[in-house]
């Protein structure tokens, strides 16, 4: 019995190590990155309203950004992780009240921060493009 014991506990340890460095190696492919964030000229888009989109690994977001007067009037997060919510809110009031991409992260929702910065951003972006068309 003793035998049977001292070849099945080398086998246990051997698929717990697997399961472990798996779950380690899913969970930091998995893992959001740090977006780089850029500037957008607001007095380069027209008036209308914007869809921005932006897939961070597992984070996404989804922005509708209004513009009025080369200003922006409102952002609706239109889609994001339900957990996150508030904190995806609270960006874009930030991004709202200061006419600008360049406001602080919340504190502890950095990844998700920098999620819906790039979506608002996507969105100004394709908006600005739009008005080089027009």
């Amino acid at each position: 019995m003793k035998e049977k014991i001292k070849k099945v506990v080398p086998f246990i340890l051997t698929i717990t190590a697997t399961l472990c460095v798996g779950f380690i190696l899913v969970a930091f492919l998995l893992r959001p990155q740090v977006l780089d964030i850029g500037t957008v000229d607001l007095n380069t888009i027209a008036d209308g309203e914007y869809i921005g989109v932006c897939q961070n690994k597992i984070l996404f977001a989804v922005v509708k950004v209004e513009i009025q007067n080369h200003k922006i009037i409102g952002i609706e997060v239109v889609e994001h992780k339900a957990s996150y919510m508030e904190q995806a809110e609270q960006i874009a009031g930030a991004v709202c009240s200061e006419q600008s991409l360049e406001v602080d992260a919340i504190s502890g929702a950095t990844l998700t921060s920098d999620t819906v910065l790039k979506a608002i951003e996507n969105a100004l972006v394709d908006g600005a493009s739009l008005s080089d068309r027009k």
